[in-house]
Formats: C-alpha cells, structure tokens, sequence
C-alpha cells in the first residue's frame, strides 16, 4: 500500500486519499473497480522498501511503513506539497528516526533534501537532525522544493540546500 493510504493506518486521517493507491514494482494503469479508483506508483527498488503487516477482516495487508520517502519523492501523487506536509505533521510521533535514516540510506538525494526542509517546517526536528547525518556522506546540490516549478531567484535554505520556490502551508 502507497505512503497516502498507509499514512491512515499509521495515524494520519486529516485528509482520506480519494483514490487507492498501491505500490508497484513496474509502471501500470490505474483501474476501476465498482466504486473504487485503484492507483497504482512505480517504484523499482519497491522489494525493499520497508514494510508493516496488519491483519484487516480480509486478510493480511502489506503498508509503507511511515518512514517511507515516497510521499516526498512523488508529491503529486499525494496531494501536493501542503497535503505532504499535513501527513508529515500527523506522523512525526509514528517514525523511528533510525529507520528514516536506513531509508533515506536508499533513497534519491533530493527527496531526503526536502524531506528535511518539510520535517523542519512542521516540527519534525529530531527527525530532520537523523536525515542531516546521512546527507553528510553524500553528494548534495540544491534542489527545488517544488521540482514541476522553476527556482531560478528562489531562495535557498542553507542546510538543506533547497530551492524554496513554493509556499508551504500545511492544514492545522
């Protein structure tokens, strides 16, 4: 199951995804099924993605555990930057620094780049200072927060190395 509907099961019900998204190890269509839209996100690296089992009445399901980076690697299959950042409010209490750091170990650079920044504007410090430790060992160039807008004149935050060329205003 994606980060949006795992977020749910995690602790996170400020906004219910309208669709069911699922992810995949390789790019497929969408589908209808009766009522349900089912959505599904290409990741190839998806077998390691860490996971959490929960028995529901049908059976076992398989969710991103919270410490996921999706949600900030395809922000607009989640909602935007603001509904990213809402999520993110509502499960800083649910992730486990250390595995947000073996995740973000994998995980493209510019994700954990604004993974950070968004941590940091929602409160979400300690998290953030985990993240910190492993951009350290890596190779880092600044990013736009918003990769679909330009960041030409964009102000930078410094430690993060992000272009802020959005405004970001997660939902109280």
């Amino acid at each position: 199951m994606a980060p949006l509907n795992a977020a749910a099961y995690h602790g996170a019900a400020h906004q219910a995804p309208m669709v069911f998204q699922v992810m995949v190890a390789k790019s497929r269509r969408g589908l209808s099924c009766g009522g349900v839209r089912v959505d599904f996100v290409a990741r190839q690296d998806m077998a390691s993605t860490p996971v959490v089992e929960r028995n529901v009445p049908t059976g076992v399901l398989r969710i991103v555990s919270p410490a996921a980076l999706e949600i900030v690697g395809y922000p607009e299959r989640f909602g935007y930057l603001n509904n990213v950042a809402t999520v993110l409010a509502e499960l800083t209490e649910s992730i486990d620094g250390d595995a947000l750091a073996a995740e973000a170990r994998r995980a493209p650079v510019a994700w954990v780049q604004r993974l950070g920044y968004l941590l940091v504007l929602v409160g979400g410090n300690e998290l953030a200072d985990h993240l910190h430790g492993v951009l350290a060992q890596r190779s880092v160039f600044t990013v736009p927060l918003a990769p679909w807008q330009n960041m030409e004149g964009a102000p930078r935050d410094a430690r993060w190395q992000v272009a802020i060329n959005t405004d970001v205003e997660p939902d109280a």
